[in-house]
């Protein structure tokens, strides 16, 4: 699965670490490509030599209302995607709280961290 049909995701790996940024996280979520996304996450981030994922999301606060919705669905469903995939470290980068409010609601066995920049968040998801 290629992440080409989704205009709001962009995916690079550096190294042993695979980074997914969400550029637009309210229009990821209300279209519908979060199930895809979620798809891309799992098949991309389960591949051999893969030891940390990084998630960056860009204009969360455009959910307004929507935003609470969002973090119950990411509590679920991405906790069962940090669980799914074999990898060490998850790490996600966000402005404001809501990198904050994803790792506080993730319930996954691994380590989870939040950072304020991408070059951070891949040095340690690769450590």
């Amino acid at each position: 699965m290629s992440v080409s049909n989704m205009e709001t995701v962009e995916y690079e790996r550096e190294g042993t670490v695979g980074v997914w940024t969400i550029t637009d996280f309210a229009s990821f979520y209300e279209s519908g490509d979060i199930e895809a996304g979620e798809r891309h996450y799992r098949e991309t981030a389960s591949a051999e030599g893969m030891t940390g994922t990084v998630v960056v999301i860009e204009n969360a606060e455009a959910l307004g209302a929507d935003l609470r919705e969002s973090l119950d669905r990411i509590n679920e469903h991405w906790s069962e995607l940090g669980e799914a995939v074999d990898v060490d470290r998850l790490a996600y980068v966000a402005d404001g709280m809501m990198s904050s409010a994803v790792t506080a609601n993730l319930d996954v066995d691994v380590e989870v961290a939040s950072f304020e920049s991408v070059d951070q968040a891949v040095s340690w998801a690769s450590a």
